[in-house]
Formats: C-alpha cells, sequence, structure tokens
C-alpha cells in the first residue's frame, strides 16, 4: 500500500496513510455543530441511526436528543464521539490496506544481504538525525515489532494525531534509528507493504539475520 503524495509534511503522510484523509481531517470535523458531527457519524454508517449511536457509547434515543437539539452531550460524552468519529476514519482504508498496512512491520533484524526478504514499510524524505539533515530512504519496517501499525492507529483512536504520531516516532526512536534526536522535515513517499519472507524468524541471539550461505561474526554489523 504505497501513498505517493507531493512533498507533504510527516503529519500529512501518516494521517493519509491511517485515515485516507489529510492531516487536521479530524480536527476540522471537530469544530463542526454537534448536529452535524453526528449526521456525519451516521452517514457514515449508511444512516443507520443505532450503529452510530453504539459506536459513540450512547442509546438511539440520546443520540436523538442531541441531533434535535433537546439534549447537549456531556463532556465524557464529547470525548466518546470523538473517539467514535477517529475509529470511523480509519475504516475508510479498504479492509486489504489496512492489513497490508499490519503486515509491514516485522523485527526480523537486518537482512540486507539476503534479497528474498521483500515487502515493509518504507518512507523517502527529508530527516535530520543529529545535526545531519539530507534526503533519505528508509526501510523501517524490517526493525519494528510485528503488527505495529495496528498499535499506531488505535493510538490514534484514543488520542488523536499528536498521539499516533508520538507512538510513531517511539517506534522509530527505539527500534530504527536509536535515538530521539531525529525529525522526519518533509516525505516525498510513505509506503507500507507486506514483508515477504521465506526464512522465516531466523537470527543469531541478538535478532540479527543469519542467512543460509554466510555466519555472523561476532561484532557485524547489517545495514539496509
Amino acid at each position: 500500500m504505497a501513498k505517493k503524495t507531493k512533498q507533504t509534511t510527516w503529519a500529512g503522510a501518516l494521517m493519509q496513510a491511517l485515515t485516507g484523509r489529510a492531516a487536521g481531517g479530524h480536527d476540522r470535523i471537530a469544530k463542526k455543530p454537534i448536529s452535524e458531527r453526528l449526521g456525519w457519524l451516521a452517514k457514515r454508517h449508511r444512516g443507520n441511526e443505532e450503529k452510530a449511536a453504539a459506536a459513540a457509547g450512547v442509546t438511539k434515543r440520546t443520540l436523538r436528543s442531541w441531533l434535535t437539539g433537546k439534549s447537549k452531550p456531556s463532556a465524557k460524552s464529547m470525548e466518546k464521539l470523538a473517539k467514535a468519529e477517529r475509529e470511523t476514519m480509519t475504516k475508510f482504508v479498504p479492509a486489504k490496506d489496512r492489513a497490508e498496512m499490519d503486515a509491514s512491520t516485522k523485527k526480523v533484524g537486518t537482512r540486507s544481504r539476503d534479497t528474498r526478504v521483500e515487502g515493509g514499510a518504507y518512507l523517502s524524505g527529508t530527516i535530520r538525525i543529529s545535526n545531519d539533515e539530507r534526503d533519505r530512504t528508509i526501510q523501517f519496517g524490517r526493525h519494528l515489532p510485528s503488527g505495529f501499525m495496528d498499535e499506531v492507529r488505535a493510538a490514534f483512536v484514543e488520542g488523536g494525531q499528536e498521539a499516533a504520531i508520538k507512538k510513531m516516532e517511539e517506534g522509530l526512536a527505539d527500534h530504527y534509528f536509536h535515538t530521539s534526536d531525529f525529525e522526519i522535515l518533509s516525505v516525498e513517499e510513505l509506503s507500507f507493504g507486506g514483508i515477504n519472507d521465506p526464512l522465516g524468524d531466523v537470527g543469531d541471539a541478538g535478532g540479527r539475520y543469519v542467512s543460509d550461505t554466510e555466519t555472523l561474526k561476532p561484532g557485524d554489523i547489517l545495514e539496509d
């Protein structure tokens, strides 16, 4: 699943991948009158108010009361509504693409010497690491835990755009860059493709890859 765009922000690229909408899409919906927000939610559930109410964590009667203006949702109900909106947004992305995204990370070590391992999430753009700012292409999917993008999606549903970005950057800091001193300044392409790993989980005690034709020696570092 590739998202090819003109140069965009890191937030824009990630939100487009997670929701099919550009950065700030949820914020724009959240600023609309409550009746419009509820109407939007109902429409995304094919006009089924009962399903829309269930998504928002209320009864159909309560939903109708909000829609007609007879009552107003509490602050807690508004939080539930916002969460329901974000979860609904993630379902704009076709199920096949969501599944491919979830299969785009798998911590298999560094396998650049074995070309049979294909796919995985990658990003092309301008990235600063410490004081080194330049265009890079990073293949980070093979370094993050399996299903990590599902965790990022869940973070978005629970806490919105900032939570998703924080989760994503924590994963990159811990498993790819091994430092938090980095910044993704712009994005040319963000792609999520399932990892084709014919050899399965094969590695040394440190999680590094050992192919069937060579052996890692102490101190070897394999890089993308």
